[in-house]
């Protein structure tokens, strides 16, 4: 034994590890000097498995036992295991979880052994050596803890790593690198060219002269580019790094991060950008900038802020007094609150317009914005100082004084507008409700047959003749009234100080007699004429719009009275007025409701005595006053445009109603029925359409229909009426042209126009009963009808003498009370009855 441990002693020398030799027969443990010193104990003969294993830390003992067990079982590959120990020379309560070497008891050993076996193949000893590796696990330790704080720093800074071996040609590039280009880790190589490769060719050649320059004295670099990520977008990057020199002061790796700083750049960008459009901005508006230093006084202008406040551009003076000389007293004083207001903390800022005194000696209006800037930047802080521009509006004020102008003024005369004239006239009945107030008069003026003239001759003509109007009321008005144009051809004068209405009449005289004088246009010669209405304030008015709403009454009462006259309002009128709104009112409810209804009034074959078909005239059932005449709603609904839905609904009742009796009463020459078309259905309505519509609904014959339209409105647009009524007569349908003679009666129009029938006007009729000379102007027609192959109806038959005159002159149709009164279909149908048994030339009523 004493040779083997000779020899370990003397291995132990050649080297620097420890022996020990374990005999597991009687269980003692050879353990050398050096082992000895790596477990802190004496130098002796203690030879002890214990002396080992006891000091061996609680986490390794187990493997370490289990490398035993693994030999002594037949492992025949030596085993290799790192663990603690305590040295003995130590305190034992040291903290079993401390670094080792921390406090110089715990170290690392690094054990090597096998097992020798007997004779017959058992272990006999364990055999090995071990080593102090305390050094080199802490610095293995040291190096994991430094990786991590690397890694966890570089995690925080959101950046990637690399590390360039330029021996190599090889690149390090760190998960989080490739990720900001949108890669997944490991899904690039390691060239140099994954790199730089993706640099954008404008910005690679700045990368590779900062990498070129890099050496001896220069091992840092910085630089930003763009480059391409895996979406093909563009992302920009700032790269630092440090160059590894070798001993020859030659770059040998390259190692350092990338940030992302795409958002960064994409902000400056956009700030560079904002700060040129306002450059931009402020160059095209052509603002002035101003910067007043409240502490000194100090005020600094530039040169367009210089040049309108009137200063000089070139050397403006520096001083706040400067600017307010030029402004106008009347605005002073409010600039000088503005700005007091701001520094004191109760305005956000200073906004506020004022006028100056223009270098052209005018008056110019500028705007002025500034904000202060306080002590420590706080909010409520002293202000130090304010700066801001000035802008001039000049032509924006203009504009706006035009406007409002124009809000108020007529475009062509330059009058007053309606909306200027109810103010003033407000404003009067205020004065007249004041004690002492005087009493004045409101005239509407309406130019007659204005819309003829600018029709003929066209609205330049038009237009220039309602400025020499315009010129020669104004001529007249005196200080204190007010003339305004309301409409095409409305005016009005607001006339103060009128004691009675026969200053007001005098007026309005003067008024008529100006406008009415001669005056040439385009080479014609013309004269017009007014209706004025008159409203008096002695009426009693709260509204202005009522006073002028009265005056209109006024007017229209006057036009309707056969224009060129002058009409007083009374309270009358207003009456008839609002009877007229009730009217129509109720007019539109009875279309709704089917109020309305048919008479009919026979019309007699002459010669025969017998009917020969009717006039369908309409009426209305109002639920409150009865029967209405025709008289007192056809009108209204001609003015109101309710006659068109009103004739249609007539058009289709009468056929119907005519269908039905045709049936009923079978005739060789059927029953035919006579409808009034109004001028307006006649214009506006689809009345082609319409006749088409009612003759298939109701089957019909054309020629048992007869359409009765006016002689004045032929006149009115002859060639068009003549269009119309030959569609109308290619169907068959016959037309009548009604109250013939009492228009324009233009034979030579009658010829061409395809009428079947001449009715002739009561007033002729009656004439034969009176013995006036009227009585001949039904022979007249009657024959001219004969001549122009056309059938002649008389209305207003009532005696038996007109009877018998027809008779004799060899009229074909009359109809009248002689023969009967308009009556609803029921009280006809009876008569139609009755007439199979007796004609009714002898009159029924």
């Amino acid at each position: 034994m004493s040779s083997t441990i000779d020899r370990y002693l003397l291995a132990e020398k050649a080297g620097s590890e420890g022996v020990w030799d374990w005999d597991l027969r009687n269980d003692t443990m050879f353990l050398s000097p050096r082992f000895k010193e790596f477990l802190g104990l004496p130098p002796g003969d203690s030879n002890r498995p214990e002396d080992w294993l006891d000091r061996v830390h609680p986490e390794d003992i187990d493997w370490l036992y289990a490398s035993f067990e693994g030999q002594m079982v037949g492992v025949s590959v030596p085993f290799q295991i790192e663990h603690r120990v305590l040295r003995a020379d130590c305190d034992s309560t040291d903290d079993p979880g401390a670094n080792p070497g921390a406090n110089g008891g715990w170290r690392w050993l690094v054990c090597r052994g096998m097992a020798v076996m007997d004779e017959s193949g058992d272990p006999a000893r364990l055999v090995g050596s071990v080593a102090d590796i305390t050094d080199r696990k802490n610095a293995e330790r040291d190096l994991r803890r430094s990786e991590e704080r690397y890694a966890l720093a570089a995690a925080a800074s959101n950046d990637g790593l690399f590390d360039w071996d330029l021996a190599a040609g090889t690149v390090y590039y760190s998960p989080r690198w490739t990720a900001l280009l949108g890669f997944a880790d490991k899904t690039i190589g390691n060239s140099p060219e994954e790199w730089l490769g993706r640099v954008l060719p404008d910005d690679r050649a700045a990368l590779r002269a900062a990498l070129d320059a890099l050496g001896t004295d220069n091992t840092l670099f910085q630089i930003e580019y763009r480059m391409r990520d895996a979406a093909d977008g563009v992302r920009w990057m700032s790269c630092r790094g440090i160059a590894v020199l070798d001993a020859h002061g030659t770059p040998v790796r390259l190692v350092g991060s990338q940030a992302d700083v795409t958002d960064r750049k994409t902000a400056e960008q956009r700030l560079r950008q904002s700060e040129e459009r306002y450059a931009l901005a402020a160059a095209g508006a052509n603002d002035g900038l101003w910067d007043w230093r409240i502490g000194t006084g100090e005020v600094y202008y530039s040169p367009r802020c210089a040049s309108l406040l009137g200063l000089d551009a070139a050397t403006p003076p520096n001083t706040i007094e400067a600017w307010f000389n030029r402004i106008l007293p009347d605005d002073r004083e409010g600039l000088k609150t503005a700005i007091d207001l701001h520094l004191a903390g109760e305005r956000d800022h200073v906004e506020h317009e004022f006028r100056i005194h223009a270098a052209d000696g005018g008056t110019s209006w500028l705007l002025v914005r500034g904000l202060a800037v306080r002590e420590g930047g706080r909010e409520g802080g002293r202000a130090v100082r304010i700066a801001g521009s000035m802008t001039d509006i000049t032509a924006r004020k203009r504009a706006e004084q035009q406007v409002l102008f124009d809000a108020f003024h007529d475009g062509m005369t330059g009058l007053p507008n309606r909306t200027l004239l109810l103010d003033r006239v407000g404003q009067a009945l205020d004065r007249n409700r004041r004690a002492g107030g005087k009493p004045f008069a409101v005239l509407l003026i309406d130019l007659d047959r204005f819309k003829a003239i600018n029709d003929a001759l066209g609205p330049a003509a038009g237009d220039t003749l309602l400025k020499i109007i315009a010129e020669r009321l104004d001529s007249i008005r005196r200080m204190g009234d007010t003339l305004a144009r309301l409409s095409v051809d409305e005016f009005a004068m607001l006339l103060d100080d009128v004691a009675d209405v026969g200053s007001a009449l005098a007026a309005a005289e003067r008024m008529a007699a100006t406008i009415s004088r001669p005056l040439a246009l385009d080479g014609h010669e013309l004269a017009l004429t007014a209706s004025i209405g008159i409203a008096l304030s002695a009426t009693g008015y709260d509204r202005a719009e009522d006073m002028l709403r009265d005056a209109g009454l006024a007017m229209y009462r006057a036009k309707s009275g056969g224009r060129a006259r002058i009409d007083v309002f009374d309270s009358n009128l207003r009456r008839q007025a609002m009877t007229r709104i009730r009217t129509e009112t109720d007019l539109r409810t009875a279309l709704e409701q089917n109020q309305l209804c048919l008479f009919y009034q026979p019309i007699i074959a002459v010669s025969a005595g017998r009917i020969a078909g009717f006039e369908a005239l309409m009426r209305w059932r109002h639920p409150e006053r009865g029967l209405v005449p025709p008289g007192e709603f056809i009108p209204l609904a001609e003015d109101s445009g309710l006659i068109v839905p009103m004739g249609r609904w007539a058009l289709r009742e009468a056929t119907r109603q005519l269908s039905l009796w045709q049936r009923g009463f079978p005739r060789r020459t059927p029953l035919f029925m006579s409808v009034n078309v109004s001028s307006r259905q006649f214009r506006d309505d689809d009345l082609v359409g319409l006749v088409q519509e009612v003759l298939i609904e109701n089957g019909v014959p054309p020629s048992s229909l007869k359409l009765e339209i006016t002689e004045s409105l032929l006149m009115q647009d002859p060639a068009k009426c003549r269009e119309l009524m030959q569609m109308i007569r290619d169907m068959d349908v016959r037309l009548s042209i009604d109250d013939f003679g009492t228009g324009y009666s233009s034979l030579s129009y009658l010829h061409k126009f395809p009428a079947d029938t001449l009715k002739i006007d009561r007033s002729f009729v009656q004439a034969v009963s009176t013995g006036e000379g009227n009585a001949a102007i039904v022979q007249v027609i009657t024959t001219l009808a004969t001549i122009l192959g056309m059938d002649a109806v008389a209305e207003g038959v009532e005696t038996e003498e007109e009877a018998e005159f027809l008779r004799d002159i060899m009229c074909k149709y009359a109809q009248g009370y002689l023969y009967a009164r308009p009556a609803p279909p029921e009280e006809i149908e009876r008569l139609l009855v009755k007439e199979l048994a007796e004609p009714l030339a002898d009159g029924i009523a």
